[in-house]
């Protein structure tokens, strides 16, 4: 072939019937010049051979190679071995538009759209742009019915269809298509290229796992989304008199979830509701739980305002809801004093007790006492009421932040001590400066260190 593709140069051998011959090949063929200059392409290796265009400098293309004399080289790549490599490709995607881009940009055509179903009766566009980029456009399920066939293959009434379009609208490209099924409701239509309908459609198949993959793993992260928004804390709410600050940092962070809580509930007459807890655990079944208890506070609050009273109403909820998992918490409220500063109740149920930074740097346990919540049919709540004077502080905390375990010594805890110490050295600081320094403090402590969830609330009176 070698010589006769000289011969034809100098002779003027008829270089048609040549190319004649190779297209007449099921399987992809580039012909090479002793320099590695592609000389001949059949249709099929156009898709197959993406970078073998007549001319280009192909050194060494990934195929069969046959040696046909004088340096001369065929190269030849069948279609098993194309679709069981875009087979490959697809596994490594979970997320959709990856997998999307990947499907139009292996596909076997010079120019591929995805057409797809959409939210609300819509239709997805995806296809690959001139300069190589990966669009995707949303449009009515009508702009479909400007391309003949292409409805019949959505619909699920033809296996395949002859496309024409003006490359007007998400098509990015005029001509004849081929559409073939993708997945239900959707097609892959292919412009250019070698018009193989049955490489087309099991490439497609191929794809089409792919396809699915991507929407199975997209709609679980949308449910993820949707779940994980009500079990995440709230921002802290502007409370007339009072400057709030918080740190939360649950034990997995990649999950944004744990089994510690906070809720700040502000009411109409100036006062607020707020509560700091610990369920049992941490991850996912700890937040889930978690989820429950402030929902059930937030409904309960619309009945009962008087903290222990609150927490004798949410231990009977819990408890006919069936709770497996025991709750310590810490809820009060908290109402501007027309003199200045804020009057606290507060209850508590099994939680470390809140500290009172004092004016001068003293720092005060709050004596509140009461028995775990969710577990027990009979538990004692006590409620006590604290007064901070302008620019006086308290702080409600997990027991994450005291049994934080020292980098290079796991049995020395940060302790209730040295919590009080670093918050003695905050006096006069500002609510978000308090709590910024206390995370610093603890996460110094821990190092690199795993950790329990660990949070913290800061409510101090404004100066």
């Amino acid at each position: 072939m070698a010589q006769g593709y000289r011969q034809g140069a100098d002779t003027g051998l008829d270089l048609a019937a040549w190319r004649r011959l190779v297209d007449g090949f099921h399987e992809a063929v580039v012909v090479l010049d002793p320099d590695a200059v592609v000389r001949l392409v059949n249709p099929l290796a156009a898709v197959l051979f993406p970078d073998a265009r007549p001319g280009a400098v192909l050194p060494q293309p990934h195929g069969r190679r046959q040696d046909l004399g004088g340096g001369w080289t065929a190269w030849y790549r069948g279609a098993e071995d194309f679709l069981d490599r875009a087979g490959q490709r697809f596994t490594l995607f979970t997320d959709r538009a990856a997998a999307l881009s990947t499907v139009v940009e292996l596909a076997p055509a010079e120019h591929a759209v995805a057409v797809l179903p959409g939210p609300r009766g819509r239709l997805e566009w995806w296809r690959r742009t001139p300069d190589g980029d990966i669009a995707s456009t949303r449009t009515p399920r009508q702009a479909a019915a400007g391309a003949a066939g292409l409805a019949a293959v959505l619909n699920g009434e033809a296996e395949h269809a002859d496309v024409t379009t003006s490359g007007e609208g998400p098509w990015g490209v005029s001509g004849l298509g081929l559409a073939v099924p993708l997945i239900a409701g959707g097609a892959l239509v292919c412009f250019g290229g070698p018009r193989d309908l049955e490489l087309l459609k099991r490439y497609a198949e191929r794809a089409a796992v792919a396809v699915a993959a991507g929407n199975r793993f997209a709609e679980q992260e949308r449910t993820v989304a949707a779940l994980r928004a009500n079990l995440l804390p709230s921002p802290l709410p502007e409370v007339p008199g009072v400057r709030l600050a918080r740190v939360y940092e649950p034990a997995h962070a990649e999950a944004l979830v744990g089994g510690d809580f906070y809720d700040v509930h502000p009411r109409e007459d100036g006062s607020a509701a707020f509560v700091l807890g610990d369920v049992a655990g941490n991850g996912v079944e700890a937040a889930a739980q978690s989820g429950r208890v402030r929902q059930s506070l937030h409904t309960l609050l619309l009945v009962e305002q008087r903290p222990a009273q609150l927490l004798h109403l949410l231990n009977a909820a819990l408890r006919a809801a069936g709770s497996r998992l025991f709750t310590t918490l810490v809820v009060g409220t908290m109402m501007p004093v027309q003199a200045g500063g804020l009057r606290l109740t507060l209850a508590a149920g099994g939680h470390p007790a809140p500290l009172v930074l004092r004016a001068d740097g003293r720092v005060d346990e709050v004596a509140v006492h009461g028995g775990i919540v969710g577990v027990l049919p009979e538990v004692r709540f006590h409620q006590t009421t604290v007064v901070l004077a302008p620019g006086e502080t308290l702080l409600l905390y997990s027991d994450g932040v005291t049994e934080a375990r020292k980098d290079g010594d796991r049995q020395e805890l940060f302790g209730d001590t040295r919590l009080k110490s670093a918050l003695s050295g905050c006096a006069g600081l500002a609510a978000d400066r308090v709590a910024e320094h206390l995370r610093e403090l603890v996460f110094g402590w821990l190092g690199t260190a795993e950790h329990d969830d660990l949070t913290m609330v800061v409510v101090q009176a404004e100066v």
